[in-house]
């Protein structure tokens, strides 16, 4: 697993725009706070960077928000997560998300970065997407 200091944006420049950067910061419960935030998602999910999970995701997502993230570090694997959005009135938006684990200098799983991609919803996706977690075998990155 890479550490998050060894990726740095010009590795990620041609996509800096879509990546998000979760920390996780405590364990037993997991709390979680955004570390970056693209300019291509901050439209959608809103300008959070050093802000925690409680005080900005939605309560009604927030056990499906921590679950997934503790998956990824928990695991140790990249995940894929299809669905539609349901954040400030985006519902109109289907996102294709692909999850990382990073460690911390520690070596210890620490961050998730991933990269987002929103698209308006095509007529007929409706029940297409809705909570689809697909996990990815960490070789195919």
């Amino acid at each position: 697993m890479p550490r998050r200091t060894d990726v740095t944006p010009r590795d990620l420049k041609d996509m800096l725009r879509h990546i998000v950067i979760f920390e996780r910061f405590a364990e037993n419960p997991s709390r979680y706070r955004w570390r970056l935030i693209g300019g291509a998602i901050t439209p959608i999910a809103g300008n959070h960077t050093g802000k925690t999970f409680e005080e900005t995701v939605p309560p009604e997502h927030m056990e499906r928000w921590v679950s997934c993230c503790d998956l990824v570090l928990d695991g140790g694997q990249p995940m894929r997560c299809l669905g539609r959005v349901h954040l400030q009135g985006r519902e109109y938006l289907d996102a294709d998300n692909l999850f990382v684990p990073l460690a911390n200098d520690n070596n210890e799983p620490a961050f998730v970065m991933g990269l987002c991609h929103y698209t308006p919803r095509c007529s007929g996706s409706d029940d297409i997407f809705e909570n689809q977690i697909a996990s990815l075998p960490g070789g195919l990155l």
